[in-house]
């Protein structure tokens, strides 16, 4: 079996997958190219002979399938929404996916957030490179130091609202600074609540009594607008908000005006309603408002992450065994893995 690999894999992976296939790489990193349109992806697939592949971002439909007769499809993504995943299950084609691939990129940095927030680090820094006013006695100094201090994360409330695998990288990082953790999941075994060290709560208690409020909800369908108006009108006087899942799951008119009015201290996010985003962003404007260009899973460490997750399944899918992870569990039924 041939491979054509856009994805970004590690030497172990690729070491790995090569002893199954022969690989033709073609790291979308180096190449800066992402296929959406299918005929130049058709084109590298038959150029180097491949039946199998294993991508990031190209959008892979039944066209590609067909044109190319592929056997193996590998997603390096936590969810395969590039993959037309009724067409590959109808062709019997497996699709193998990354779940989890970059939670603890995301929770690190959640975790760097919580701190900055507490800390005042930004302001803190951009006092230091320059945005100062002058200091000529001991009053503008203690001026300063009073409107940089910040508090601790012992003893505060976090509540996570979701607790798959980037809320439970969370929980064990903040549990390990002292603080309370509690968390809203009703998908969420009470096994997982337990293993975590984490207080199962209605959505309504997390928000009245946490200091700090952080969102990993997965981009479905469910979550758009799961924190509306009267949500946030819920959410304890000062808190700190931190979003590095989606936006579309708050509502940015209301958490604006949480923000402007004080109620909430001061906010981080990784995703914005408009990307990507730009410097006239009202959000961005906001002196209490910290952000990065959603880049929680840009870490070189996902390569090995998502080469460990696919090699695992597709080790087991070519030795004849069930496969760990497979977002179409429907071919296991014909392949004699089920």
């Amino acid at each position: 079996m041939k491979a054509l690999v856009t994805a970004s894999l590690d030497i172990k992976t690729r070491e790995q997958l090569g002893r199954h296939m022969e690989l033709h790489i073609e790291d979308w990193h180096e190449t800066r190219t992402i296929y959406f349109e299918p005929a130049p992806l058709i084109e590298r697939l038959r150029a180097c002979g491949a039946t199998a592949l294993i991508v990031e971002a190209d959008m892979i439909g039944g066209e590609v399938m067909d044109a190319c007769g592929l056997e193996l499809i590998g997603v390096c993504r936590g969810t395969p929404v590039n993959v037309d995943l009724a067409a590959a299950t109808q062709r019997g084609i497996p699709v193998f996916h990354t779940p989890g691939r970059n939670a603890d990129a995301v929770a690190d940095l959640t975790l760097c957030f919580f701190l900055m927030l507490a800390r005042n680090v930004w302001p803190a820094v951009s006092w230091v490179k320059g945005e100062r006013a002058a200091i000529d006695n001991a009053s503008d100094f203690l001026t300063m130091y009073q409107a940089m201090t910040g508090i601790e994360l012992w003893s505060r409330t976090v509540g996570l609202i979701g607790l798959g695998a980037i809320g439970q990288r969370v929980a064990r990082r903040v549990l390990a600074f002292g603080a309370r953790v509690v968390a809203h999941d009703p998908f969420a075994p009470d096994e997982v609540f337990a293993q975590c060290n984490v207080e199962r709560v209605p959505l309504d208690d997390l928000l009245g009594h946490s200091d700090f409020v952080s969102l990993h909800v997965p981009d479905v369908p469910e979550t758009k607008g799961l924190l509306g108006a009267r949500e946030i009108g819920l959410l304890k006087h000062g808190c700190y908000f931190v979003n590095t899942a989606r936006a579309a799951s708050v509502d940015e008119d209301a958490l604006y005006l949480a923000l402007t009015s004080g109620q909430i201290t001061a906010a981080a996010f990784d995703v914005f309603w408009k990307e990507p985003v730009s410097a006239d962003d009202r959000f961005v404007r906001l002196r209490n408002v910290i952000g990065t260009p959603h880049l929680g899973g840009a870490t070189h460490d996902v390569p090995l992450h998502q080469g460990q997750i696919l090699c695992a399944s597709i080790d087991a899918w070519i030795g004849g065994r069930r496969p760990p992870v497979i977002a179409n569990p429907e071919v296991l039924l014909t392949s004699g893995r089920s």
